[in-house]
């Protein structure tokens, strides 16, 4: 008789979440993790990076308040303090992490772990047993096959957030959400910050229009950016980084004084190499409910190769709730039409659902697009942060919500209520049927509303 219920291969946000959740349900459950709980999100990812941008922005405050009648005379940020802070929430989050796990009596083991056979789990000379494993092992960075881009040692997510001392000058390549997010942190205490992206717009799969409105807005921040930006070759030098690119067809030379590598990661497959698992360039292939071509064996989070599936603490979360309801004789399936997606800049972007252009080319002329800006927004205004707007994508005659793209003040916060009017499937006069607070960022969302069937209050026509 096997030891397990389920045995979990990695603890971040979809194996520990896992394995919480099949502990409820009244499973037997082992998790295997070779370092600390909480994964890339918690540790060195999602969290720690959030607590060092709420702690850049608010030096930016301090250092950008005279509107507000704050004047801060010879104001410093001290880049060590800031990591300490960031060090203790995320070591704060861990022990409740744990905490839970022992109060659920999850068995956590810790160690290096391998998939030894679909009912066996290896960790040292320690045996696993159990009747269905979950493979959660993550994601790595990536490496960009760029000429002396791995001789000239980059910060990643990782170094990044460990650094002790503001670079001057900062270099990142690739505009996705790390390299945004991190650039924003740098611009915010004193970097001057060059993004070079190779696409034609940072964060390639957002609204095109909202991402303009980003783009503006970091550039008065010092982040500027680069699109159509292809690095051919990085060298170190005593003073430096240079980077040689090809910028919208034409060459040139970037210099920094570090170089920052936020272009993404990519799945690690660390300890089921030898396990029979099917996969594709992205990763380990699963179904809806997260099964993979081993019975037994289910696969969740950022090591999975499903190219519908962001990679997001939150979607592995959920991978990791279907695996553990399909593995107990549940009816369980992922549903990727409804994922919320935050880029935590400042402003913040997020978003959910179809962009407008998607819209289009699957509802052509049904479609219909509504917007409310944040420089109409008292609550906004007065706090100062009026940057951006909210946009509403409709489709059909009852205009259904397909699409909310928000740019502005606590977006992350603000797309709640638009996933949850998808996931009803409301249409635009169920979102103006709702009354909301006043004065409040959540307003913008009813005023496009308003806009979209015509009766718009605080907008023009």
């Amino acid at each position: 008789m096997a030891a397990y219920d389920i045995a979990i291969l990695g603890g971040g946000p979809g194996g520990y979440v896992a394995a919480l959740h099949a502990a409820v349900k009244g499973a037997r459950v082992a998790l295997v993790e070779r370092d600390r709980v909480g994964g890339i999100c918690v540790t060195v990812g999602c969290i720690p990076s959030k607590a060092l941008l709420d702690s850049s922005h608010a030096y930016w405050l301090a250092t950008h308040g005279e509107e507000h009648g704050i004047h801060v005379d010879s104001a410093r940020f001290e880049l060590a303090k800031a990591v300490q802070r960031k060090d203790k929430v995320v070591a704060q989050l861990v022990a409740g992490t744990e905490a839970l796990l022992k109060g659920r009596k999850v068995d956590l083991i810790k160690g290096e772990g391998t998939l030894a056979s679909p009912t066996q789990l290896r960790v040292r000379d320690q045996t696993i047993d159990a009747k269905a494993v979950i493979v959660a092992t993550g994601s790595k960075v990536g490496m960009p096959p760029i000429k002396g881009l791995a001789e000239a040692k980059p910060l990643d997510n990782v170094s990044a957030l460990a650094l002790t001392e503001v670079p001057k000058r900062l270099v990142v390549i690739g505009g996705g959400a790390i390299g945004l997010e991190l650039g924003t942190f740098f611009a915010e205490v004193g970097s001057e910050v060059t993004v070079l992206e190779m696409l034609a717009q940072p964060i390639a799969y957002a609204d095109a229009e909202l991402v303009r409105l980003l783009v503006r807005a970091l550039e008065s921040r010092n982040v500027k950016v680069r699109t159509n930006a292809k690095v051919t070759e990085v060298t170190r030098t005593a003073a430096g980084v240079t980077l040689s690119a090809e910028i919208e067809g034409k060459q040139e030379s970037v210099e920094g004084d570090q170089l920052l590598l936020g272009a993404g990661r990519v799945a690690n497959l660390s300890g089921v190499e030898q396990a029979g698992l099917a996969t594709n360039r992205l990763g380990i292939t699963v179904d809806e409910r997260m099964r993979t071509n081993v019975e037994g064996v289910w696969a969740i989070g950022d090591c999975i190769g499903d190219p519908r599936a962001p990679k997001l603490a939150h979607v592995a979360s959920t991978q990791g709730e279907v695996a553990v309801d399909t593995i107990l004789g549940e009816d369980a399936a992922m549903d990727y039409d409804v994922v919320p997606n935050v880029v935590y800049t400042h402003p913040e972007v997020a978003q959910v659902g179809l962009t407008e252009t998607q819209a289009k080319e699957r509802y052509g002329t049904a479609v219909k697009v509504a917007r409310y800006s944040f420089k109409a927004s008292g609550r906004a205004l007065a706090l100062g942060e009026s940057d951006g707007m909210t946009k509403i994508v409709t489709a059909g005659k009852d205009q259904r919500i397909v699409g909310v793209h928000i740019v502005g003040p606590q977006a992350s916060e603000l797309i709640a209520e638009a996933t949850l009017a998808m996931r009803l499937e409301a249409t635009v006069e169920d979102v103006v049927a709702t009354i909301h607070a006043h004065p409040t960022l959540a307003e913008t969302f009813r005023e496009a509303a308003l806009s979209a069937v015509g009766r718009p209050i605080h907008s023009p026509r």
